[in-house]
């Protein structure tokens, strides 16, 4: 019968480690260290990216009608039951891991450096690179302000008649679904709210002009050969994102998509 205690092991062999405590804290080191942050932070910028990017062709919608975009969004709301509620659960979860690192990073690199350089190597990095911290800051709280404007609704209200208001998520379509047009009509043809989303716009396009790029250098896949064409592929990605949310902002409010319910 073999014995159930261990017997000495040899100094020079390998450790004995156990496979159930070896995911822990490989996760955690992967998370407590620089390195392992920046790539984490790599690549949920890129899914953030990418959500953006699915979202703006979404929204573009509006200009093909009320029906296209109302029935995109009943199918995103009810057709994809509990799958959306997943999707926004990881999607949170990746915006919060992201910003979270993204400041710890920068928190490290000034504490790791208190007194500045005497000569400072910044004059060689651009306006998007010495600013990611706080344009990144500005969009977070863009965020805030757009999940409380259209998803909660708590901003303003619609003029549906003659001094009648509703509350956004009160309006519906004549299939009786919720009227995403109307109320996309409706948050654009005031000038605040539009002067807000544009400026939020042009900050965005400035976090992701280095933030695209800098997430292909933390992966390994900027190189000389290859540092021109991620450069225009960074600003390519940025600026169709710009151009994208500008036109559906700008263009609503300039009656591209006519209001369905008459105001005043």
């Amino acid at each position: 019968m073999a014995s159930t205690q261990a017997g000495p092991r040899h100094p020079k062999g390998p450790p004995k480690a156990d496979p159930a405590e070896e995911a822990g804290p490989f996760l955690s080191a992967l998370l407590d260290s620089s390195v392992g942050g920046k790539i984490l932070v790599a690549l949920t910028g890129i899914g953030l990216v990418s959500f953006v990017v699915v979202h703006m062709i979404g929204n573009l919608k509006v200009f093909q009608g009320q029906d296209s975009i109302n029935a995109y969004a009943y199918f995103l709301k009810h057709s994809l039951g509990a799958l959306i509620w997943i999707a926004r659960a990881g999607l949170l979860g990746i915006f919060v891991l992201h910003l979270t690192l993204a400041l710890r990073l920068q928190f490290r690199s000034r504490a790791a450096r208190p007194v500045p350089y005497q000569y400072p190597g910044s004059v060689q990095a651009t306006a998007a690179s010495g600013s990611m911290m706080w344009s990144g800051i500005v969009v977070g709280l863009f965020i805030l302000f757009h999940l409380a404007h259209f998803t909660f609704a708590w901003v303003t209200e619609v003029e549906v008649a003659p001094g009648k208001f509703s509350n956004y998520l009160e309006l519906k379509d004549s299939h009786g679904r919720h009227d995403v047009y109307s109320m996309v009509v409706a948050g654009f043809s005031n000038p605040g709210l539009v002067a807000l989303y544009v400026v939020s716009q042009v900050v965005l396009f400035v976090h992701l002009l280095h933030g695209i790029q800098s997430s292909f250098q933390t992966l390994g896949l900027k190189n000389r050969r290859f540092a021109s064409l991620i450069k225009a592929l960074g600003f390519l990605i940025a600026f169709t994102i710009l151009v994208g949310n500008l036109v559906i902002v700008l263009g609503v409010m300039a009656g591209w998509a006519p209001p369905i319910h008459k105001t005043a």
